[in-house]
């Protein structure tokens, strides 16, 4: 039963924490009485609730390039046409896909459903901090952006680290061409996609935009 109060103390904290790193100076101001914060999951429904009741939009650069990179997501950000383009390996931000016969497995690396399960939440986190930075105002809000921006860049950089190690797993460049011997030669063609470009520049106009926040305020909801 200790073990359960201190878990519960520690979730307490932790609903806390997140109920003041959300709110924006409007909801404390309503929320905020005699220095008493909001707690717990009430406090933090509370919090969202009142947001979205004035909901403002400070940047919407920020909130267009969440968008961009979140769309960038549906398209592989790496290919590897294999055989004369019979064969094709399209390595997504979460996931690898590919329809390389059996006796080609030995050359990619499956992505676990537990890791595609943890990247999708990640990757939807990035797209929920960029809405919620873009609508809160002031400084808080720049930084939220800066933040989200710099992982959204940390995340493409990964990819990469990522990449680098399953090609040198088996052997063969980044990009370019190459070939294997199996059986026969097999040449292979590999090229970023312009939606990991797309992603780099959706991450670096995140980051830049907090310059430009609070410029222009539009009036999503309530007056």
């Amino acid at each position: 039963m200790i073990i359960g109060h201190l878990l519960q103390g520690n979730d307490m904290k932790w609903l806390n924490f997140v109920t003041a790193l959300l709110a924006d100076e409007k909801t404390k101001q309503t929320l905020w009485c005699d220095d008493a914060a909001p707690r717990g999951l009430r406090g933090l429904l509370q919090v969202i609730r009142e947001h979205f009741r004035h909901l403002t939009l400070y940047n919407p650069l920020a909130l267009m390039a969440g968008v961009v990179f979140a769309v960038s997501l549906f398209y592989p950000w790496w290919i590897a046409k294999v055989y004369d383009n019979y064969y094709t390996i399209s390595a997504y931000a979460f996931i690898l896909r590919h329809d390389l016969p059996p006796e080609g497995l030995d050359y990619v690396i499956e992505t676990p459903v537990v890791a595609v399960a943890c990247l999708l939440f990640l990757l939807a986190g990035y797209l929920f901090l960029t809405f919620w930075g873009s609508t809160l105002e002031g400084k808080k809000g720049r930084l939220f952006l800066i933040f989200t921006g710099l992982c959204m860049l940390l995340y493409t950089a990964g990819f990469l680290g990522a990449l680098l190690f399953a090609l040198h797993r088996v052997g063969l460049p980044l990009t370019g061409t190459s070939s294997i011997i199996y059986t026969v030669e097999v040449d292979i063609i590999m090229s970023f996609s312009p939606a990991y470009l797309v992603a780099i520049g959706a991450g670096i106009v995140c980051t830049v935009s907090a310059l430009l926040h609070n410029l222009c305020h539009i009036r999503l909801t309530g007056s």
